[in-house]
Formats: structure tokens, C-alpha cells, sequence
């Protein structure tokens, strides 16, 4: 089923522009088992949203997909997400330039003020559509992480979601830069000791070393971030489930790989100078809604440290920090049983 929404008729006229089927569905009449796609229309970006799993318990998780340059449906890999559709309705939504979203905008209009209001936008569309009386969460993964925090702290924006789950969220850019090179040098310490990958971890914490001097750029940032994701490969104890066989997105998946992978790589060089500079932490104390923070004990492209910072920071006492300690930047997939029982403890306290 797909159907189109114009935020602007939402806010203004209270009606939503059809394509296939009726854009609203009666109250109380939601599926347990859904399976619909709807656009939202937003200043010139049309984006799809997926819709699956159980609308009848009228809770939506709003998936926040990382990158910038990803998509929604990475997300509907692998068993976390098949056990929280059983209980939930999962959205997954791309976001502008990437994945299936399409549209004419300038390259300024692909900014992060831009994309928290798209987002609030779909927020608006969900509850428009599923009823007024729906459950909203965010759930923002790596670069969701930046935008979910963004959309948190921005306006009266809080106030229509039940509650913010960071899972490994880049919401500090040069924080994540300065606790990166601390883990490379503290864990690659303990990996020598241990005579694990010796070669490896001596010119980390060599690069680490290297990497302080005069303050860090964004081309080193960027250096860090590829850095990061070899160096949870040389950890044996992150565990990995995997999303049930790795040509499921390539075969079910209905964006173009290629069209989409370009699409995204732009958007990604259009952010690029603005989401390496973003820093959050002075601004959580304004977040006021339930918040869970999940991190990987072994990320090093999001360190744990930043999980931290916004437990600590954060301005609500409905808060809680849970550090997965088989887990790298992905503990959805490294411990999948213990994170959607994270997630499900959560969303039933403050549905």
C-alpha cells in the first residue's frame, strides 16, 4: 500500500494528497501486521516512510537511519528488527537524498535544520494517519544519533514523541573524534598485552598519537572514522547475528543500489562540513522526554564515552544507559536478544 502526504496540507488543511489507497485509517481498525509505504512531501523532497509490523499495539518506532548516505530498509535486517515488529510498528524512513527519496531542491536545502523538520514532518504524517492517539518514539542510529539529537533539542519538536532512544548517536562530533583516539591508544595497549594483532595496534596508537597535534581536521576526522571500523574488526569478543544472509537487502530491497548509493554519497558531501562540526552535549539538558542510550562496549566509531556524556547531560530523569559488552558500533546486530529487550522495557514503560 502506498500513499502520499504533503506536510503542508497536514498543518494547513487537515487533508493529505492520495495516490492508492485512503490516506487515513479508521481509529482502533490498525493490522497486527502491517505492510504499507507512505511519502511525505517536504519542501521539495518526497520521502518514503516503510511501514511494517503490529500497528494494533498503536506504538510506531521511528527508525533514524545512519550515514549520512544510508536508507531506512538496512535497518529491517536481522533478528532485532523481525522480534520488535512482532510487538510494534517499525518506520523506516529515507531520509532526504537518500535511499528511495526523490525530489528538485537546491543543495541548500540539504541541511540538518532542513532535515529535523522533514522529520518532524513524517512525525506529524504517523500520527495524521495511524490516529492521534499513536505512540511515537525515535529510535537514531550513528548519524540518526545527530539528527534524532537535533530534532530533540529544536523547538516544542520533544513534546510530539514519547520518548528518545540513541543507539551509538553521533550527536558530538569532535567529542567522538577526541574519545576515538583515547580508545584506539587504551584498547590497543590491552590488545598488545594480550600479543593479539601487535603490528595493528602499534600504528594505531602511533596514528593516535599523531592524530592530537594541532587539533583535529575534518579530513583527519574522516580518517578516524575508517580507522574506527578496522580496529572493532580486530576485537574477538563483539559478537555478530548478521541480518539472516547478506543478499536479503540486496533482493528485497526496493531502492536502486546504485541510484540510491550515488544519491546518498551526494547528500553525505553536502553535509559533510556541517555534520562534522555538530556538538550537542551543551544542549541535552534541554531534553526533557524519556531517553535510552544503547552503546557498544567496543565501538570505536561512536565510543562508549559519548553514551556516557548523554546520560549524564541530559535534562529528564526518565533516563537510562546500557552498555552491551559483546558489542561494537551495531548492537542490534552484535546482541539482538538483549537490545530488544532493552528497547520493548523502554517503550512499555513510557507507551
Amino acid at each position: 500500500m502506498t500513499k502520499y502526504i504533503n506536510y503542508i496540507s497536514i498543518l494547513l488543511l487537515g487533508t493529505c494528497l492520495l495516490l492508492v489507497a485512503a490516506c487515513s485509517t479508521e481509529e482502533g481498525e490498525l493490522s497486527e501486521d502491517m505492510s504499507e509505504v507512505i511519502y511525505v512531501r517536504n519542501e521539495g523532497a518526497d520521502m518514503p516512510a516503510y511501514v511494517y509490523g503490529n500497528g494494533a499495539s498503536k506504538v510506531f518506532i521511528l527508525v533514524i537511519h545512519g550515514g549520512p548516505g544510508g536508507n531506512g530498509l538496512e535497518y529491517r535486517c536481522g533478528q532485532f528488527a523481525n522480534d520488535l515488529e512482532e510487538d510494534y510498528a517499525m518506520v523506516y524512513w529515507d531520509q532526504r537524498g537518500q535511499g528511495s527519496s526523490h525530489g528538485h531542491y537546491e543543495g541548500s536545502d540539504v541541511s540538518v535544520k532542513q532535515m529535523v523538520d522533514d522529520l518532524q514532518a513524517l512525525v506529524f504524517a504517523l500520527k495524521f494517519n495511524y490516529g492521534s492517539d499513536i505512540s511515537v518514539f525515535l529510535m537514531g542510529h550513528s548519524w540518526g544519533g545527530s539528527l534524532g539529537t537535533a530534532y530533540m533539542i529544536t523547538g516544542e519538536n520533544q513534546y510530539d514523541v514519547d520518548g528518545w532512544i540513541e543507539v551509538d548517536g553521533a550527536h558530538d562530533i569532535p567529542l567522538l573524534n577526541k574519545e576515538a583516539l583515547k580508545m584506539f591508544r587504551r584498547i590497543g595497549a590491552a590488545e598488545i598485552l594480550s600479543l593479539n594483532n601487535v603490528s595493528f595496534w602499534t600504528e594505531m596508537i602511533s596514528f593516535a598519537a599523531t592524530a592530537e597535534i594541532g587539533g583535529i581536521s575534518i579530513e583527519e576526522g574522516g580518517e578516524i572514522n575508517s580507522r574506527a571500523y578496522e580496529a572493532e574488526g580486530m576485537i574477538d569478543d563483539i559478537e555478530f547475528s548478521g541480518c539472516g544472509g547478506g543478499l536479503r537487502p540486496l533482493l528485497f530491497s526496493p531502492s536502486n543500489l546504485v541510484t540510491s548509493g550515488i544519491s546518498g554519497n551526494n547528500t553525505s558531501s553536502l553535509l559533510l562540513n556541517e555534520a562534522e562540526t555538530l556538538a550537542y552535549t551543551s544542549r541535552l539538558k534541554d531534553i526533557k522526554q524519556p531517553c535510552l542510550f544503547l552503546w557498544g562496549k567496543y565501538d570505536f566509531v561512536v565510543p562508549p564515552a559519548l553514551g556516557e556524556s548523554a546520560y549524564n547531560n541530559v535534562g529528564t530523569e526518565d533516563k537510562e544507559l546500557i552498555i552491551f559488552e559483546n558489542s561494537g558500533h551495531s548492537p542490534m546486530d552484535n546482541e539482538p536478544d538483549a537490545f530488544v529487550e532493552a528497547v520493548k522495557t523502554f517503550v512499555e514503560k513510557y507507551k
